[in-house]
This record gives C-alpha cells, sequence and structure tokens, in this order.
C-alpha cells in the first residue's frame, strides 16, 4: 500500500484537468521543503464545489498525472477517491488515507491558495485540520500571505494562533489549540492555471512548455479541451 512505510506523507488534490508544470513545480518545492517521503497526487473523482462543464473523465486525468510524474520517485499518483462515496469531499479522503497509514505518520495536504481561501465551505470544514497539517501555497495573480490564510481561518477555528515565522523568509506557520498546524510557502510562483490551460486549447493555440511533453502529445491526441497543438 503507497500509504505505508512513510513518516512524512504529502497529499495533493484536485481536479488536475489538465495537470500542468505549476501543480509539479509546487509538488517539488513543497516535497523538498516539507522533507516529504512520499507525495500523493489524488485527483478528485467528482469535485462537488465544481461544474462537470469540460471536466475530462476521471481515467483520463488520472492517465495524464502518471504521464507528467513519471521519473520523480517520490510522486505517487492513487485512483483512490474513485472507489470512494460521491461527492468527492476532502475531509472524507482524508479521513480514509489517516487510516492507512502507520502510526506516526504525519500527514500534509497541499494545496494553493486560490482553493484554500473557500475552504470555509467545505464539507466538515473543522475536522480537515484535525486530519491532517494543510500546506497552502502561494497563487500568482492573488494576494496572499500569513495573514491572508489566518483571515481564512480565524472566524470557525477561533481564537488567536500561534505564530511562527520561518527564517529563511518562504512563509510561516500558524496553530491553533487543539488543530494541526498550517503553512504558508511564498514560492511557486509559475504563472499558469488549468482554466487558462482549456481557454487557450480551446481556442486552438499551444500549450507546449505549459504542461509536460508527454500530457500534452495525449492532449493533442485525443482533442480533448477541442484539441491544439
Amino acid at each position: 500500500m503507497i500509504f505505508r512505510n512513510v513518516t512524512r506523507l504529502g497529499l495533493m488534490g484536485g481536479t488536475f484537468n489538465p495537470v500542468h508544470l505549476g501543480h509539479l513545480r509546487a509538488a517539488e518545492e513543497l516535497t523538498e521543503r516539507l522533507r516529504l517521503d512520499r507525495l500523493i497526487f489524488m485527483p478528485s473523482a467528482a469535485p462537488p464545489h465544481k461544474p462537470d462543464s469540460n471536466l475530462v473523465g476521471f481515467d483520463e486525468r488520472l492517465h495524464m498525472l502518471r504521464l507528467a510524474v513519471q521519473g520523480q520517485d517520490k510522486f505517487v499518483v492513487s485512483d483512490l477517491e474513485n472507489s470512494l462515496t460521491k461527492p468527492s469531499y476532502t475531509a472524507n479522503t482524508l479521513r480514509v488515507v489517516s487510516g492507512m497509514t502507520d502510526p506516526g505518520c504525519r500527514l500534509f495536504f497541499l494545496v494553493g491558495f486560490d482553493s484554500f481561501r473557500t475552504v470555509a465551505q467545505w464539507r466538515d470544514c473543522s475536522d480537515l485540520f484535525r486530519l491532517a497539517s494543510f500546506a497552502v501555497f502561494r497563487r500568482p495573480g492573488l494576494g496572499s500571505g500569513l495573514d491572508s490564510v489566518k483571515e481564512v481561518l480565524t472566524p470557525f477555528l477561533g481564537a488567536e494562533p500561534d505564530v511562527e515565522l520561518d527564517p529563511d523568509g518562504w512563509g510561516g506557520s500558524l496553530v491553533w489549540p487543539g488543530f494541526q498546524s498550517v503553512l504558508y510557502y511564498s514560492g511557486c510562483t509559475l504563472e499558469i492555471s488549468s482554466t487558462d490551460l482549456r481557454q487557450r486549447l480551446e481556442e486552438g493555440h499551444s500549450v507546449r512548455y505549459l504542461v509536460p511533453d508527454l500530457v500534452r502529445e495525449h492532449i493533442v491526441g485525443h482533442r480533448f479541451y477541442r484539441g491544439a497543438t
């Protein structure tokens, strides 16, 4: 089982529609920064907060992820969410993954600030921060920082958290009593988004150098998002 025999396990969820170099660069930097033994990419089978329009099928998104992570031994792609109840709630996924890890394993959930800023609307949102440490990374075009993360969480986590700034200047962490830490990372600045990629593809523009070559070839060959070069 891919969740066993590790002490620091990362989990990156999302639709990955499609996976791109921004996802991969964030994963690479945080794997290094958090000293992860392994990082699991967990594509959402039935995302509750996103419409089905232009969402490529689960098996194809899973396949593109597997193409994308070839050659990085710490990166693994899991189809777990496809076997869980739908829609795909993060809290449910974290509960299942937590139950499949060894005692003492620390679980980190990696998420961009663009998604994280809506976390108060997620199912069982308070439970999320008991199940895993969150590692929030900056997304281009959005004003964010440790104060922004605190502003998102304080309304439902309550009192003032303990704050620890990173001496290297990459961000810091927040800890509320009774919850696991929430870390903010200010790196990961590639200005790439799946929404922009889908628009480029729909309009017939190239996405070369924005997605891994194998992923681009698969998209073009199958004419996903109406095909492109």
